[in-house]
C-alpha cells in the first residue's frame, strides 16, 4: 500500500478529516493569493480608470479606454515589433552558440571538453544587469573600450551595443546556457544507431550532423528556443540599460516608464502588462503543444553511448572558438568592470588614457562600500534571499511531495498553479503585487516581506521542478519500508525522503539564492527607501551616471553569487561524501 493511502486509511479509521486534503486546500488558497490574485488585480486594473485595488473596486468604472490608448496612441505596434525582433535575434544567436557548444562538449574529441562544459553554463551566473553594464562600457559607440582600441589601430568603430544587433548579441551570449542544457542532455541520450546507419550508407560527418543528429534533437531545440524567446521578451535589465541609450523601446521598459515617471499612468501600464502577458502565455502554451506533438524516440532499452566524432585538424580551431566564448562572456566584461571600478575618472578619449596607471586607485571601492544606501540595500538583498529560500523551500518541497508522492485529489491543480509564473514576466508580478497588496489591511506593503512573497511566487516553477527531479527518483518502497519498521509519517520524511532528496533540495536552494539576490524587475515596483535591494540600487546609480560605483557594485554582486554557488557545491559534495561512509 502506498504511503499516502496508509496515511489516509489511518485518518479515516480515527474518524478525522483527511489532513492531506486540508493541506491541499490550504496550499491552493495560498498559491491563489501569491500567484493568481496579483495577476487578477492587474487584469482588472487594465479595465479601470482609477488605480486597481484588491478589496475596493468601482465596477461602474469599467472601460476599454486604456487598451485604446495603448494600442492607438501608445505605440504598441512599435514596442511589440522591437521586443519580438530583438528576442528573435537573441534566440537565434543563443541557439547557434548553445547547440554548437553542446555538440562540441558531448559528441566530439575537441581538446578541453570538460572546460568547455563549464564555460557553456558560466553566463547563467552573470546577472543580466551586470552583463548590460559591462557591455555598455565595452561597446558603446563613442567611448566603448573596443571602439577606442579600433581607433588606436586606425580602424573605424567596430561595434555599437546600443543597436538592434548589439542588443541581440548580448541577449544571445547570456541566454545560450539554457539552450546548451537542453541540447546537451538530448545529445547524451541519443542512440548512435541512427548515425551509424547514415555512415554505413556513405554519409559524411557534416551530412550526418545536418540530416540525422539535428532532426533527432529537434524537440530539445524547439523547447529551448521557445523558452529563451519568452525569457527575452519579458527581460527588463538589458533593454533598460542598452535599448534606451540607442533609442530602442521595449514593452518591459515602457511599463516601467508609465509608472516610474510623473504623472504615473498606472492603468495604461496595467493594460500594456496584460498585453505582454497574453504574448508570453501564448508562447508558453505553444511550447508545450509543439513539444507534445513532436516525439522522437531516440533512447532504446540498451545502455548505449553516442559515438564521439573525430574532428581531425579542426580540433584545435574549434576548441579555440569554444574558449573564445569564455573571453566574451566572462573575461572581457569583468575586466571592463574592474578597470572602470579602479579608475579615478570616467572621461577618456583614447585607449592609452583608459589604461593610464596614474588614473587607477581604490577610491571608488571605498566610496561604494562606505555608502549607507549601498550597505542597506546589500543587507536587504541578503535578507530577501534568505527569506525566499526559507519560505520558498518549504512551500516548494511540500508541493513537490504532494504532486509526486501522493495520489490525493487536487494535486495536479497545485502543480499547474505553481508552474504558471513561468509565463508571467517578473515586471508583471511586481506590478500585480503593487496593486493587490497595497490595499490589504495586513501592513505588509513597504516591508521586505512583500518582495519576499513576490520572489517566492516568481521562482515557484524553478523551485518546484528542481525538488521534483529528486523526488521522482526515490522508489516508494523506501518510504513503505520506513513505515513498516514503525516510523511515523514525519519520521519517514525526515529520515528517508529528505536525505535522499537532498541533492535536489540543495540545488533548489542555490538556485533560489542566486535568482533572488540578482532579481531586478520584480522589485522595481515594490521597494521603498527602507527596503531597496541591491539590484535596484545599482540600476538607480546607473541612471544617475555613477558608472564607477555601478562597476564596483556589479563586481561585489558577482563575487557574492560566486561564493554562494561554490559554498553550495561544497556542501553538496560534503553531503555525498557522508552518504558513502560505512555505518
Amino acid at each position: 500500500m502506498a504511503v499516502e493511502q496508509q496515511f489516509v486509511a489511518s485518518a479515516r479509521r480515527a474518524g478525522a478529516l483527511n489532513p492531506l486534503r486540508l493541506l491541499v486546500a490550504a496550499l491552493a488558497a495560498l498559491l491563489g493569493v501569491l500567484i493568481v490574485l496579483p495577476v487578477a488585480v492587474l487584469v482588472l486594473g487594465s479595465f479601470l480608470s482609477e488605480p486597481p485595488r484588491a478589496l475596493h473596486v468601482d465596477w461602474s468604472g469599467l472601460t476599454l479606454d486604456n487598451y485604446v490608448e495603448v494600442l492607438t496612441k501608445g505605440g504598441f505596434g512599435g514596442l511589440l515589433g522591437t521586443s519580438l525582433g530583438a528576442a528573435f535575434s537573441g534566440t537565434a544567436g543563443a541557439l547557434a552558440i548553445g547547440a554548437s557548444l553542446a555538440w562540441l562538449a558531448t559528441r566530439t574529441d575537441v581538446p578541453g571538453r570538460r572546460l568547455i562544459e563549464a564555460v557553456a553554463i558560466m553566463p547563467m551566473f552573470v546577472p543580466p544587469l551586470v552583463g548590460a553594464f559591462a557591455w555598455d562600457i565595452l561597446a558603446s559607440p563613442r567611448s566603448g573600450i573596443i571602439n577606442l582600441a579600433a581607433r588606436a589601430l586606425h580602424l573605424p568603430g567596430l561595434v555599437n551595443v546600443y543597436s538592434f544587433a548589439g542588443i541581440g548579441f548580448v541577449f544571445a551570449i547570456y541566454y545560450a546556457p539554457y539552450v546548451y542544457l537542453f541540447v546537451a542532455a538530448a545529445l547524451r541520450n541519443m542512440d548512435p544507431v541512427f548515425e551509424e546507419a547514415a555512415a554505413l550508407c556513405g554519409a559524411g560527418r557534416f551530412r550526418t550532423l545536418a540530416q540525422i543528429t539535428l532532426p533527432l534533437v529537434a524537440p530539445a531545440l524547439l523547447s529551448a528556443a521557445l523558452l529563451v524567446f519568452v525569457l527575452l521578451i519579458e527581460l527588463f535589465a538589458i533593454p533598460a540599460v542598452l535599448g534606451t541609450a540607442g533609442g530602442l523601446h521595449f514593452i518591459s521598459v515602457r511599463i516601467w516608464e508609465l509608472i516610474g515617471f510623473a504623472p504615473p499612468r498606472v492603468n495604461e501600464a496595467s493594460a500594456l502588462g496584460v498585453l505582454m502577458l497574453a504574448v508570453t502565455v501564448t508562447l508558453v502554451l505553444l511550447q508545450h503543444r509543439v513539444v507534445a506533438r513532436r516525439s522522437f524516440v531516440t533512447v532504446g532499452g540498451k545502455g548505449v553511448r553516442p559515438n564521439i566524432v573525430a574532428l581531425g585538424g579542426a580540433r584545435w580551431p574549434l576548441a579555440t572558438l569554444g574558449f573564445a566564448y569564455l573571453l566574451f562572456v566572462v573575461l572581457l566584461p569583468y575586466g571592463a568592470l574592474l578597470l572602470i571600478a579602479l579608475r579615478k575618472g570616467l572621461f577618456f578619449s583614447t585607449l592609452a588614457a583608459v589604461f593610464d596607471p596614474a588614473q587607477l586607485s581604490l577610491r571608488q571601492f571605498g566610496i561604494a562600500l562606505s555608502d549607507a544606501v549601498v550597505q542597506t540595500s546589500l543587507v536587504n538583498s541578503l535578507l530577501v534571499a534568505l527569506g525566499t529560500v526559507l519560505l520558498g523551500g518549504v512551500l516548494y518541497f511540500t508541493i513537490a511531495y504532494i504532486v509526486h508522492r501522493t495520489e490525493i485529489a487536487g494535486r495536479r491543480m497545485l502543480d499547474v498553479i505553481a508552474i504558471l509564473p513561468i509565463a508571467i514576466p517578473g515586471l508583471i508580478i511586481g506590478l500585480g503585487y503593487l496593486w493587490s497588496w497595497i490595499s490589504l489591511p495586513i501592513g505588509i506593503y513597504g516591508t521586505i516581506w512583500i518582495i519576499i512573497f513576490a520572489y517566492v511566487s516568481q521562482f515557484a516553477p524553478q523551485g518546484v521542478r528542481a525538488i521534483s527531479a529528486s523526488l521522482v527518483q526515490i522508489h516508494p518502497e523506501l518510504e513503505e519500508s520506513g513505515r513498516i519498521c514503525g516510523g511515523s509519517f514525519v519520521t519517514t520524511l525526515r529520515r528517508v525522503v529528505i536525505p535522499l532528496a537532498w541533492p535536489g533540495i540543495l540545488a533548489a536552494t542555490i538556485l533560489l539564492l542566486v535568482l533572488s539576490f540578482r532579481e531586478l524587475a520584480t522589485a522595481l515596483f515594490l521597494y521603498t527607501s527602507n527596503t531597496q535591494v541591491f539590484s535596484v540600487t545599482m540600476f538607480d546609480f546607473w541612471e544617475r551616471g555613477s558608472t564607477g560605483l555601478v562597476a564596483v557594485m556589479a563586481l561585489v554582486q558577482s563575487l557574492i553569487l560566486l561564493v554562494l554557488v561554490v559554498a553550495g557545491q561544497w556542501v553538496r559534495r560534503g553531503g555525498e561524501a557522508l552518504k558513502e561512509v560505512p555505518r
